[in-house]
């Protein structure tokens, strides 16, 4: 499961050039090192889980009426895509089967798997139930976790957010408190650009006769590839400001980068199951300081994304209020499992950051230009490239991606400032999910293929 490969080399445009025509749908890693990856991650009984012993799983999954053509299905399997994308991603075959069960939603085995997600995710936040914290799982997209943290978490008389963003998804925070009717006060700042604490400070002081109670920022930000100073903010706020309360949006984040709730002063955190950890899509959660939580009880602007309201019914039944993703929180369990046999956040990471210098190195080899220049600044989930401004005209997105995406890659379009995006050519690529080193040169080989395809002269000019 831990990936252990040497430190990454940083690419010639030669080094990239694939020896033979690659085939269509390139291996996604070395044939036997997937091999043994997918061998190793084969489903177990583990106590208080709904896993089945491999035997009744096939029995299960081949019995009639379960598959309207198991014999077909199997004889024509959908063709593998690797997803360099910043969510949904590539998962494991591992975790597709863990969720290849039919399981009640009211069921002990069921409730046992949804307890310890909880328990693991406030491990995985440092921080536990004794130090004052709770995690509360949501239905739904991490865009849905968010809503619900803000929605409960401002007071309804008094309460009044700053909220400081650099790119789109803290302009989806504005949104949100815009429609949900939530004071607030939002300071923009460029996309390609950390939020730092010094900036935060100045913020503060600008608006201290506002009533601000909270302030909330994006950790990374996906939408150029960012990584914001939350610890120094943290810090900063507790110093300064400990009246403050403070909310992050770690949901691209989340399991890849160190966010220690209770050290940095995060009284709220927002995640999503099919970012880091590498589940799929269909839950997110919320880890809360409890006293936070509770002494703003009843200033939720919904019902189904009332926080302490999912909070005491788990407490109280340990089940869901509404009907709970159950195959995506049992992927997700399978999927913890597998961040933790990979070495946890360490382990995950390391990979994810040789993922990413492979990339950044091979990238910049075939020509491609960074939108976050600052090497400092740049998270190592997404980066955000921009083709040279010589060969903007004959740039075409739409082939590019589905050139690559016949070859078995996705990728994913820019989001730039309006006041950019009509003047830059661009397309974003993710580290993270189900890809290893291996991978991502094979991605760069058919890169290279695909410009050469366009009529581009490689490495771009």
């Amino acid at each position: 499961r831990q990936w252990t490969g040497s430190q990454p080399q940083s690419p010639s445009f030669d080094s990239l050039q694939p020896a033979v025509a690659p085939p269509l749908r390139p291996p996604s890693m070395a044939t036997a090192a997937r091999g043994a990856w997918l061998r190793a991650s084969g489903c177990r009984a583990t106590a208080g889980s709904v896993r089945l012993p491999q035997a009744q799983h096939d029995a299960f999954a081949c019995s009639p009426g379960r598959l309207r053509s198991h014999a077909s299905a199997a004889a024509a399997p959908p063709p593998r895509q690797l997803l360099f994308t910043p969510g949904p991603l590539t998962t494991s075959d591992a975790v597709k089967r863990r969720m290849a069960v039919d399981v009640g939603s009211r069921d002990g085995d069921f409730l046992a798997v949804a307890k310890r997600t909880r328990e693991r995710l406030l491990r995985i936040a440092e921080t536990s139930q004794e130090d004052g914290y709770e995690c509360i799982l949501m239905q739904g997209a991490g865009s849905m976790a968010l809503e619900a943290m803000l929605g409960s978490s401002i007071p309804r008389q008094g309460g009044k957010l700053l909220i400081v963003s650099n790119g789109s998804y803290g302009e989806r925070q504005e949104k949100i408190c815009e429609r949900a009717g939530i004071p607030f006060v939002v300071a923009r700042h460029p996309w390609n650009a950390p939020v730092t604490a010094e900036m935060v400070s100045a913020l503060l002081a600008k608006h201290s006769a506002e009533g601000i109670t909270h302030v909330s920022m994006v950790h990374h930000e996906t939408t150029a590839g960012v990584l914001n100073a939350v610890e120094q903010v943290g810090g900063m706020l507790r110093s300064h400001h400990p009246q403050l309360k403070f909310i992050v949006d770690s949901i691209s984040s989340f399991g890849a980068y160190r966010l220690p709730a209770r050290a940095w002063n995060v009284h709220y955190l927002a995640g999503s199951g099919n970012k880091c950890i590498e589940g799929v899509p269909g839950f997110a959660f919320v880890i809360a300081h409890r006293d936070s939580l509770l002494e703003v009880e009843g200033c939720s602007r919904s019902l189904a994304l009332d926080l302490q309201d999912q909070w005491r019914f788990m407490e109280k039944s340990g089940q869901f209020r509404f009907t709970p993703p159950t195959q995506s929180i049992l992927g997700f369990d399978q999927a913890l499992d597998e961040w933790d046999e990979e070495g946890g956040l360490e382990g995950r990471a390391g990979r994810y950051r040789e993922n990413y210098n492979i990339l950044a190195d091979g990238m910049q080899a075939l020509g491609f230009q960074f939108f976050v220049q600052d090497a400092a600044s740049r998270g190592f989930i997404i980066t955000t490239f921009q083709v040279p401004e010589s060969q903007k005209e004959k740039w075409d997105f739409n082939r590019f991606y589905d050139l690559l995406k016949e070859s078995g890659f996705v990728i994913y379009p820019a989001s730039l400032p309006p006041a950019t995006a009509s003047g830059v050519a661009a397309f974003r690529v993710g580290n993270i999910g189900q890809l290893f080193p291996p991978d991502v040169r094979a991605f760069l080989v058919e890169v290279t293929k695909v410009l050469q395809d366009m009529g581009f002269s490689v490495p771009l000019k």
